[in-house]
């Protein structure tokens, strides 16, 4: 394009408008949980390829996907201490970037050679990376995931389809009645298939929704900015189905792009369980987990090709897989990169308007060189009002 398009939400490979503005952010990469002492991977985020490894000291670095020398790739290396040396002719990283040995070589070539470095850190069991240029700003603190009570990273979702098909679904609270009536309906929870009314509203964090339900106290979803949405979920538990009766879970979800045309959500989940009630759940959580022998995108990839349907699903499947399966044929089925030129938006698509609109004066106020507004997170966010 011959000018920025702040329409334009889906692009974030470098020198995209969307793809600066999201790099002003920190991302999560991986769970920590899944990066283990001395242990060098490959991972791309928003088109970019890098090299994330864990030092023997326990500290997360990410630097180039390849070496300086002869270009090959750094997670074939080995660790050593907190640096990376390269499989091909030894040359040695520290997480800088900055070379500091090339066996055969001269001394002082390796300090005229520095690959690119992120900065890195680890927070509620993710590993967040700031890829931005400059020093990074603080990483984002959210109060209501640090209380007493159990905290879980869930499976990362890997999905066949742009990041803002998972985002614009963070505002869309009239899906639910449809796409998560299976979920509902298995969880003892037919109230939530009540016909709803919303509202949404800028804030200081990004975008509240208000949904009003008849007989029920009205409740809130918050988009965070840019891309993280906080929900209190009734129904979606990664347990028993008797726990999704009875249980509800805070949860924050990163939907983050790897690609044009793929995403991963990262997902935290908060419950207020302690004591033996805590790891009784847990063992109910690891029990559910252990029960999915097929992959949730299998069978959503299943449902869209028309040779099952979510009803035809095991009864016994956690909620929370259920969720997947259904959120993933409703977001991968409006194709890879949806087609929002064609839709036809209505009265309980507000919120979804409100978010792109939002995007789009950002996106626009960066390309002109303006300022962008400052978000910040409170906390109690899901509480009662």
């Amino acid at each position: 394009m011959s000018q920025p398009d702040d329409s334009d939400f889906v692009h974030t490979g470098p020198g995209t408008t969307a793809g600066r503005y999201l790099r002003r952010f920190w991302q999560p990469v991986r769970r920590s949980e899944d990066l283990s002492n001395g242990q060098a991977v490959p991972i791309r985020i928003m088109s970019e390829d890098f090299t994330l490894y864990r030092g023997e000291t326990g500290k997360p670095y990410v630097v180039a996907f390849r070496c300086a020398h002869r270009g090959t790739q750094l997670s074939t290396g080995s660790v050593e201490e907190d640096s990376l040396r390269c499989m091909y002719h030894g040359w040695k990283y520290e997480g800088t970037g900055q070379c500091v040995e090339q066996p055969g070589e001269e001394e002082g070539f390796a300090a005229k050679i520095k690959i690119r470095s992120c900065p890195t850190e680890e927070y509620l069991g993710l590993v967040f990376v700031y890829f931005g240029a400059g020093k990074p700003p603080p990483l984002p603190r959210h109060p209501d995931f640090e209380r007493p009570g159990v905290l879980e990273t869930g499976l990362p979702e890997y999905w066949p389809c742009n990041y803002f098909n998972r985002l614009d679904n963070a505002c869309d609270v009239g899906h639910v009645t449809f796409t998560h009536r299976e979920s509902a309906l298995r969880a003892g929870r037919p109230e939530q298939l009540a016909q709803r009314t919303a509202s949404s509203s800028e804030t200081e964090y990004g975008i509240k929704t208000s949904v009003s339900v008849p007989g029920r106290p009205p409740f809130h979803t918050h988009l965070h900015m840019p891309n993280t949405n906080q929900t209190r979920s009734q129904a979606r538990i990664e347990g028993s189905l008797k726990d999704a009766a009875t249980l509800w879970v805070d949860r924050l979800f990163w939907r983050v792009p790897v690609d044009d045309e793929n995403s991963v959500s990262f997902v935290i989940d908060w419950m207020p369980l302690t004591g033996a009630a805590a790891q009784q759940y847990k063992e109910r959580r690891l029990q559910a987990r252990a029960q999915v022998t097929v992959s949730p995108n299998e069978y959503g990839e299943r449902v869209l090709a028309g040779k099952m349907r979510v009803k035809d699903l095991d009864p016994k499947m956690s909620t929370y897989y259920l969720f997947w399966v259904e959120d993933y044929a409703v977001q991968v089925g409006q194709g890879t990169v949806a087609e929002r030129a064609s839709e036809h938006l209505g009265r309980m698509d507000g919120g979804v308007i409100l978010l792109r609109k939002i995007w789009q004066r950002e996106l626009r106020n960066l390309a002109e060189g303006k300022p962008l507004k400052e978000w910040v997170t409170p906390s109690g966010l899901n509480e009662p009002e």
